[in-house]
């Protein structure tokens, strides 16, 4: 459902801060009305598009919205189309843009006339490209724009329907609503009430503030967690052994296998929110959307999976997954939020 915002003030403000922020803009004018127009942007859709709601601001002559592009990179043997990158001195060649947002903003001429004006409005560098991109001095190419009135001049007006939606008043689905609603408000209750606390141990074990490259080795994990492991037994493991380490409410197992699969996983089973590990994320916060775009440079994938409770009982499970520099990563989100973290030299 399509979200709008009327609030003539803030589409003043809106258009004005951003305008000369950038100060790039195209205008061209429509020879439609502007109900039209605003209905019709909504619709708007390439290959870095996604379809989600849209926020707007609209008075009684004018009207503004934006147009997102995700996931844009840029290296020296590819070169995105819609942004002209403004790269810092020493600035590597890979760069990934994780959002750009055009402003599309609406005049009523008159009747049958709308002036539009694009411009550039914000650009979000990743992590890893905020402290080599210079947001200031990046451009559009005109691309997005062209796009954009070509979509407008050529869409068909959409007919109105006066037929109005149908409310059911089928009792079970009106009692499945509210217990919906009554679980979203507990939830969110929850999360509200619960604490955010820093494990030290997690800050030990990343303190490059990265995960741990592989190969490593178990005397390597108990250095930096300054705890010793239990020795589990292993039929494919090597030595016939695995590494354990029990703490606060964490464990973690590290396997070099028979196989040559190693790998090492970290799983909490607290309440609380737990930060220390690298790139931002937060045991029992990061939610799978939050990761998936975290990591869009990685082209990583979410979806939903079964694992196994016991012989006879498998659970859904929610994972992000994707390879950095030579390690796979898997995410996984046991109880909506993140769980669990495990890194392999091999692909799960």
């Amino acid at each position: 459902m399509k979200k709008i915002v009327f609030d003539k003030l803030f589409l003043m403000l809106f258009i004005l801060v951003f305008a000369l922020n950038f100060g790039q803009k195209t205008e061209f004018t429509v020879p439609k009305d502007i109900e039209t127009l605003q209905n019709t942007i909504f619709d708007f859709a390439n290959d870095f598009t996604k379809d989600e709601p849209k926020a707007a601001a609209a008075g009684d002559n004018e009207f503004s919205t934006t147009v997102d592009l995700y996931d844009l990179k840029f290296d020296s043997n590819e070169k995105n189309p819609y942004l002209d990158l403004a790269l810092k001195k020493g600035a590597k060649p890979k760069q990934f843009i994780q959002k750009a947002i055009w402003n599309v903003s609406m005049k009523k001429l008159s009747a049958k006339s709308t002036k539009v004006t694009v411009f550039l409005e914000e650009i979000n560098p990743d992590n890893w490209s905020k402290k080599e991109v210079d947001v200031k001095l990046t451009k559009s190419t005109g691309k997005l724009e062209k796009e954009v009135k070509e979509f407008l001049l050529n869409s068909k007006n959409k007919k109105k329907s006066n037929e109005s939606a149908s409310v059911s008043s089928d009792p079970e689905i009106e009692v499945t609503t509210e217990a919906q609603t009554a679980n979203e408000i507990a939830g969110f209750e929850a999360k509200k009430s619960q604490k955010k606390i820093a494990s030290k141990y997690l800050q030990n074990l990343f303190s490059k503030k990265q995960f741990i490259s592989l190969p490593t080795n178990a005397d390597q994990i108990t250095r930096l967690l300054k705890t010793d492991p239990s020795e589990m037994d292993c039929e494919t493991c090597k030595n016939g052994k695995y590494s354990n380490w029990d703490f606060e409410n964490f464990n973690m197992i590290y396997a070099n296998m028979t196989s040559g699969e190693e790998y090492y996983a970290i799983q909490y089973y607290g309440e609380d929110a737990v930060s220390g590990l690298p790139y931002g994320l937060v045991f029992n916060d990061s939610s799978p959307s939050e990761c998936k775009d975290k990591f869009a440079r990685y082209k990583a994938q979410l979806y939903q999976t079964t694992v196994g409770v016991d012989e006879n009982t498998s659970k859904a499970l929610t994972v992000v997954t994707f390879k950095m520099n030579t390690s796979f990563v898997r995410l996984e989100f046991g109880n909506e939020y993140l769980s669990r973290i495990i890194i392999s030299n091999k692909e799960f």
